[in-house]
């Protein structure tokens, strides 16, 4: 099992989940789903509505927040060794950068500053970007 193949579900359920849970999820899913309602609730929310912005976009790095402290289920099922802490580092490292991108969005949208917000959201999907890249099979 490849590094690539295990980050896929760790690092960036956030930003691809499809937000739907069921029985079967694993915690960290669950929080991948918040967070990924979270963000797409952006799409609907007034683009000058920037408290109810920041409350959506709150919720989506709490959620990651809460995820850090699980171990993908990809990762735990690897046998021990350097390969799965190198997994279990690099999906932390990911999601933490997950995590600052959308703090500094929140903080952009609690400043009511139309350029931070797009500065802000440029780079949430930079760190999308670098993840999908890296971790997916898009």
């Amino acid at each position: 099992m490849t590094l690539h193949r295990i980050m896929t579900v760790a690092a960036l359920a956030a930003f691809t989940a499809t937000g739907n849970v069921s029985a079967d999820d694993t915690e960290m899913e669950k929080a991948m789903s918040t967070a990924s309602k979270s963000l797409k609730s952006l799409r609907t929310i007034p683009k000058d509505d920037y408290t109810a912005a920041a409350d959506a976009v709150r919720t989506a790095h709490e959620a990651i927040l809460k995820s850090m402290s699980y171990t993908a289920s990809m990762v735990a099922e690897m046998p021990d060794g350097l390969e799965k802490q190198k997994a279990l580092a690099d999906s932390r490292r990911i999601l933490g950068l997950n995590y600052s991108a959308l703090c500094e969005l929140e903080l952009a949208y609690l400043e009511g500053d139309a350029a931070k917000i797009e500065a802000a959201t440029e780079k949430m999907k930079e760190t999308k970007k670098e993840g999908h890249k890296k971790y997916t099979d898009d």
